[in-house]
């Protein structure tokens, strides 16, 4: 998050009495609810004030909860449809309340929808489309979407952004953060697990997906990667009529692939919606690196006339690298087989540290003692109840998953749930174990190898050229100076000049060397051979003189030489100086 201005914490401090103002009432209805007496006084008293009917009836808990959210605003409700897609960890009747969230949201009137796409696209709705129903056809945290029809007669829907929006959540993921942090520094497990990173990191990523830009681009790729995945389809997004607070794409009919009913009045095989959802999203996390990282019920539509399944709300998505997919594939392939062992080491490969050094012998030990039971004693335990076991474990020892892994396990429990519920007679796990091995072999044929290796030259000549001069820059300035009567070279040799100066030096030291030598062994052998030789007279006395002399004046001028290149070396100086 960037810092706080000033403004940002004056709507920050606004914003967090309007937070407290509903925590307070929604917190005082649900601690009366829970003393008979003075609960049975408040209702007598709001039946004699506001005249209530007889059969009305008390929301319970989780509904008082989920109004409590609707009315905090958009980041609230985003927290809220995570932990409604979390249904292995929350009680059932909870899970269906804030299940609510993900569709169930007010609408904000049709004026500031008007007055938006005016703002964003220049020219009012009736100009733009053919048709376009004020009413909205569904309400979300963040937006809601209109029905309307393109002058062409393509029926399309026009997403719009909740007006002040980001400055809300902006407000709301301040309020949090400051929340995460008092409370961090008042519990020890929570500022192990780095609790004002992790909302840190959720405001980032909710901020980041009201830019509809992005979304748009998250549309396109997904849809060319999964252009070849039977019964599988991503919205066409309209970019003429879509801006970063406008999104209009094509209009998708279907109803949420929780909808059993619907699906088996249709007469959908669930076996094949199931195989078809379940191998998009393995290809999108395995093999592609790009997914859709909220795959939840109301992200997921089936169409019952064709039975294809349509990913929507493309905003939020991950990305993994090549060493995570494979490492992803090992812990899939770990778990399906039971292998406990296997499964630690995968997971540990997968993971940061956040409390300091990791006892991996602890590690292992608390590993076996929590899943061997289950994998090994032939309890088993489906996909997503030996990945919940297996996180904490890994928070138990201070371990964490990388935040793009953990949206990667986040969505593929989505999926095989989603799975399980579709064909609930099979193990989707070693599905997803099988569908893995079979895309596998689809891609390694002949084709892909050929197309991979292309594209591996492709870029190869692409960076041979970036780094060539321009060609046709080139040859018109050597026409040009042709037709002047001149072709002129310019060559640089500073750095040739430098280097021959060094050969130089060490030439001039190399003959000096050998004058040296030469005077001091042919002087030695001189008058070693004429004193050994007897030769006598004036003649050769003068000679024996002369080799003499010649051997002490080159040996002294040797011993200066070493002397001074010693000298030079002690000194850090350039021996090549002279």
């Amino acid at each position: 998050m960037a810092e706080t201005s000033s403004i940002d914490s004056v709507r920050e401090s606004l914003r967090l009495q309007q937070v407290y103002n509903v925590f307070v009432r929604y917190g005082l209805d649900i601690l009366f609810s829970h003393f008979g007496m003075v609960d049975g006084w408040r209702r007598r008293m709001q039946d004699w004030v506001w005249d209530l009917p007889d059969n009305l009836e008390i929301p319970s808990l989780p509904t008082k909860v989920r109004l409590m959210i609707e009315e905090l605003g958009p980041t609230y409700v985003k927290v809220g449809q995570i932990l409604s897609s979390q249904a292995s960890v929350i009680p059932p009747d909870w899970e269906t309340e804030l299940a609510r969230l993900q569709s169930d949201v007010p609408p904000f009137p049709s004026e500031q929808v008007r007055e938006t796409i005016i703002s964003e696209l220049k020219a009012p709705p009736e100009q733009l489309f053919a048709t376009f129903e004020p009413a909205s056809f569904a309400a979300a945290s963040t937006a809601q979407v209109h029905r309307a029809t393109l002058h062409d007669g393509t029926e399309v829907v026009v997403k719009v952004q909740r007006p002040d929006i980001q400055k809300q959540m902006k407000a709301d993921v301040g309020i949090m953060i400051n929340a995460a942090n008092v409370i961090a520094r008042r519990s020890q497990a929570l500022r192990a697990i780095d609790l004002p990173g992790m909302v840190d990191q959720f405001g980032s990523n909710a901020i980041r997906e009201l830019n509809y830009s992005g979304e748009a681009y998250n549309a396109f790729r997904l849809s060319q990667n999964m252009a070849g995945c039977p019964g599988v389809h991503i919205p066409h997004v309209y970019t003429d009529y879509s801006t970063s607070r406008l999104l209009t794409m094509e209009f998708v009919r279907g109803v949420k692939i929780s909808n059993l009913a619907a699906i088996d009045a249709a007469g959908i095989d669930r076996q094949a919606l199931a195989m078809n959802t379940l191998r998009a999203l393995i290809k999108q996390l395995m093999f592609d690196g790009f997914f859709h990282a909220d795959p939840h019920p109301g992200n997921l539509l089936v169409n019952l006339q064709t039975g294809d399944v349509t990913f929507i709300d493309t905003g939020m998505v991950g990305e993994l690298e090549l060493a995570q997919r494979l490492s992803l594939i090992q812990l899939l392939i770990a778990l399906q087989n039971q292998d406990v062992d296997a499964t630690a080491t995968m997971l540990k490969s997968l993971s940061v540290p956040f409390m300091g050094a990791v006892d991996d012998k602890a590690y292992r030990k608390d590993f076996q003692r929590t899943l061997g039971p289950y994998m090994i004693g032939g309890a088993r335990l489906d996909f997503s109840q030996s990945l919940s076991l297996s996180m904490d474990v890994l928070r138990r020892h201070g371990l964490r998953l990388d935040p793009n892994l953990t949206l990667a396990v986040k969505a593929l429990m989505q999926v095989i749930a989603m799975g399980s519920l579709l064909f609930p007679d099979e193990d989707v796990g070693q599905l997803s174990v099988a569908i893995i091995r079979e895309e596998a072999l689809n891609l390694v044929t002949a084709d892909n190898i050929q197309n991979a290796a292309g594209k591996v030259a492709g870029t190869a000549l692409r960076q041979v050229a970036d780094n060539l001069p321009s060609l046709s820059t080139a040859t018109a300035s050597w026409l040009k100076q042709y037709r002047k009567g001149r072709f002129e070279v310019h060559v640089d040799t500073s750095d040739v000049a430098r280097e021959v100066d060094k050969i130089a030096h060490i030439g001039r030291q190399a003959v000096i060397a050998v004058i040296l030598v030469g005077l001091i062994i042919g002087s030695a052998i001189t008058t070693v051979g004429v004193g050994l030789g007897g030769f006598d007279g004036p003649g050769w006395e003068f000679v024996a003189r002369i080799a003499g002399l010649g051997y002490i004046l080159s040996s002294i001028v040797a011993g200066v030489i070493v002397l001074r290149l010693a000298w030079r070396w002690l000194r850090g100086g350039d021996p090549g100086a002279d």
